[in-house]
């Protein structure tokens, strides 16, 4: 008589939760444009943000063409966690309290990869 499988251990705490309701291009801008998606950092005013990383993200698409090679994921964490903090050093933005990021960093920084790439490729966004 075959062996039983134990089921796999899931854990019980859901550490990133999804985002509720339909995905929208809205939806999709924010989570790339946001730091809190991928790092629980909440930057105020946080209507202004999203302008900024994208400007973040030109710099970076403009770099990456003159390197002539991409950021590699932990060369990307580095780069926006410095970001982020010259955004408050500047007075541009306050920071307010962490909260629990909605995806893993590894795939915002994904995100972020792939956008720098398109936009270094010259492909609209």
């Amino acid at each position: 008589m075959p062996k039983k499988r134990k089921p796999p251990v899931r854990s019980s705490r859901q550490v990133h939760p999804r985002p509720s309701g339909e995905w929208t291009a809205s939806k999709v801008r924010d989570l790339l444009t946001n730091p809190t998606h991928g790092y629980g950092i909440v930057l105020e005013p946080s209507d202004q943000i999203p302008t900024a990383i994208q400007h973040f993200e030109e710099q970076l698409a403009d770099e990456q063409n003159k390197r002539g090679f991409g950021f590699t994921l932990q060369e990307l964490d580095e780069r926006f966690q410095s970001f982020f903090a010259s955004l408050v050093e500047r007075g541009s933005f306050t920071r307010g309290a962490d909260v629990s990021p909605s995806v893993p960093k590894e795939t915002w920084l994904q995100a972020q990869q792939v956008a720098a790439g398109r936009l270094a490729r010259g492909e609209p966004r």
